[in-house]
């Protein structure tokens, strides 16, 4: 295989991988969207809510963090092409060099990004609420309970902090193909 058709086939299975990432992007704002709060609602409604809406604060950090991870995965495979494939082909300006030539036309992508960050962070709130109002009151039934809403606040303050953290260090790379290491 020669440098030509290699460049090619990287090429190829880059955009491949930007494809099926930018799908999995979309089932997970769709399932974030609708799915919380449909299973919200549900556990809200059933008699043994204490055992399932605990749970919810943990299904959205993991949403939060499966968004960061595949958006950073879709910036990264463009910043491989602008680095590494661009330079080496035939023409003299690649679409990724433009679009980070062209801060404008990326401020759509950063925007979703800051978007959907934040509409989780309102379900993360919420669903703590939710969550540590159930364990109270089942615990105003059972003294012995009150200790699970107490180390689930706590689970919920250490799971914000991480996610909050893991946001920052991967902000730049999760909406920009510019960012070197």
């Amino acid at each position: 295989m020669d440098d030509k058709d290699l460049l090619l086939q990287q090429f190829n299975t880059l955009r491949g991988e930007i494809k099926a990432t930018k799908t999995r992007i979309f089932w997970i704002v769709a399932l974030g969207l609708f799915g919380v709060p449909l299973i919200t609602f549900l556990a809200e409604s059933r008699e043994q809510a204490e055992f399932v809406t605990p749970m919810i604060p943990y299904v959205v950090i993991v949403l939060i963090v499966m968004f960061i991870a595949e958006h950073t995965a879709l910036m990264r495979a463009g910043q491989y092409i602008r680095c590494n494939i661009e330079p080496r082909s035939n023409e003299t300006l690649g679409w990724e060099t433009w679009l980070e030539g062209h801060p404008g036309v990326r401020l759509l992508d950063k925007h979703f990004f800051a978007v959907f960050v934040l509409v989780f962070f309102v379900y993360y709130f919420m669903s703590i609420g939710f969550a540590v109002r159930t364990l109270w009151l089942a615990g105003a039934e059972e003294p012995s309970r009150m200790w699970w809403s107490i180390a689930a606040g706590v689970t919920y303050v250490i799971g914000l902090f991480w996610t909050l953290s893991t946001l920052l260090h991967h902000w730049r790379s999760a909406t920009g193909t510019s960012f070197e290491e």
